[in-house]
């Protein structure tokens, strides 16, 4: 590990250039301090800042409105952790955390590895978004891959909406979902799921996928031309609580 140029161990995490990434973005000291001991508490020995994303010259997973995605180490083991951000209007990590579990109930998402406030320990997922794995679909045989992971992803939502979790964000499914190296479709980022809205993850995915946007054309074109006024009646029966009859109707019209 000595060797990982990119990897910081704790005990350099409250100085430059990491300080403002533990307490994004403000490096406050105390705030810093208080997020190595959460690191410490969950038993992670280190950040290894690698990732397609660049944040203060340091590369990272990902980055939102509420937190800082990077890898860190445990038991030489890389997981995901995510860092929540000083300036975040949620004052803790508690009830994604609560949601992410109650997701790896349904067999979504990255399994939850540990949380506290500020900090919350997950499986890291390494693969490649689904724009960027679509894009790396080459020769023959690529209809078959990408219908090898539509329906376990289709089936994803459906079990999220039969419990009643709603990921909130699957019409921008380019940020929340990754295809793995194994090409293992998974459902990321739970932190705007809920249980209080009316789910609708297999509409709001369909849609990305079939209907509107540039990953639709790019579907389309790979699987073959698809009857979008026969789908589109397909998601309102679904909407209207005919869920698995509803469901396995759209994939027939879809050719899974």
């Amino acid at each position: 590990m000595a060797q990982n140029s990119s990897l910081a161990p704790l005990s350099s995490l409250a100085k430059p250039p990491y300080n403002r990434l533990v307490a994004y973005p403000s490096s406050d000291p105390d705030e810093v301090q208080s997020r190595i001991r959460q690191l410490r508490q969950l038993k992670i020995t280190g950040l290894d800042f690698q990732g397609r994303l660049k944040t203060d010259h340091l590369s990272i997973l990902g980055k939102g409105v509420v937190g800082i995605v990077v890898i860190g180490m445990r038991a030489n083991r890389r997981i995901a952790v995510k860092i929540r951000r000083v300036d975040a209007r949620r004052p803790s990590l508690i009830h994604e955390a609560e949601l992410l579990k109650i997701a790896n109930s349904q067999n979504v998402g990255p399994k939850y590895l540990g949380g506290t406030a500020d900090i919350l320990a997950m499986e890291l997922v390494e693969g490649l978004s689904l724009p960027l794995w679509l894009d790396s679909l080459k020769g023959r045989g690529r209809r078959a891959r990408i219908r090898s992971i539509v329906r376990p992803l289709l089936e994803q939502c459906l079990r999220m909406d039969a419990y009643g979790l709603d990921h909130g964000e699957l019409s921008r499914a380019h940020k929340n979902v990754i295809i793995s190296n194994d090409d293992i479709p998974r459902i990321l980022d739970f932190e705007s799921a809920s249980l209080m809205r009316r789910p609708s993850n297999f509409t709001s995915l369909a849609q990305y996928l079939f209907i509107g946007g540039s990953i639709a054309k790019k579907m389309i074109r790979m699987l073959g031309p698809v009857d979008k006024a026969e789908l589109l009646t397909c998601l309102r029966d679904y909407k209207a609580g005919g869920w698995k009859d509803a469901f396995e109707a759209a994939t027939k019209v879809l050719g899974l």
